[in-house]
C-alpha cells in the first residue's frame, strides 16, 4: 500500500509504464551520447534497454481479461496516443523553428534529415495507433452487442 492505494491498483498500468520509462531513458541517453560524439555507444544502450525490458516484463502481473475493462482501456489508450501524436507535431514544429534559427548547424545534413524523417514517422505512427485502438474498441463493443442479443 502506498499513500492509501493498494498495490494491485499501483501495478495495474505497470507494463506500459516500464516500456515508456525505459524507452524515454534510452532515447535521452542516446541523444546525449550522439551529441557528445560517442557514435558507437548508443547500440550498447539500446541492447541494454531491450535486455532490461525482457527481464522485468515477465515479473509484472498479467493484464486483465474483463472485456468491459479492456474496452475502456482501449478507448483511453486511443485518446492518449492521439495526444502523443499532437505532442510529436509540437516537437517537430519546434525543431523546424530551431532549424531556421541555426540550432542544428553543427549536425550533419544526414542527421537533420533523419531527425525530421523520424519525427514524421512518429507522428504517423501515433495517429495510426490511435485509430487502431479505437477500431479495436469498436469491434469489441460490436461483439458485446451481438452477444447480448
Amino acid at each position: 500500500m502506498w499513500r492509501g492505494i493498494p498495490a494491485t491498483q499501483l501495478m495495474k498500468h505497470s507494463r506500459i509504464l516500464v516500456l515508456l520509462s525505459v524507452s524515454f531513458a534510452c532515447v535521452a541517453l542516446n541523444f546525449w551520447l550522439i551529441t557528445t560524439r560517442h557514435y558507437r555507444l548508443p547500440i550498447f544502450v539500446f541492447v541494454a534497454a531491450i535486455i532490461l525490458i525482457a527481464i522485468v516484463l515477465p515479473k509484472l502481473p498479467p493484464p486483465t481479461k474483463a472485456p468491459k475493462e479492456i474496452k475502456n482501456n482501449l478507448l483511453k489508450a486511443s485518446a492518449s496516443v492521439r495526444r502523443l501524436g499532437f505532442l510529436y507535431i509540437l516537437g517537430t514544429a519546434m525543431a523546424i523553428v530551431g532549424l531556421f534559427s541555426g540550432e542544428f548547424k553543427d549536425l550533419p545534413i544526414w542527421g537533420i534529415v533523419a531527425m525530421f524523417a523520424w519525427g514524421g514517422f512518429l507522428i504517423w505512427a501515433a495517429f495510426r495507433g490511435a485509430k487502431w485502438y479505437k477500431d479495436k474498441a469498436t469491434l469489441l463493443r460490436q461483439s458485446d452487442h451481438e452477444e447480448t442479443k
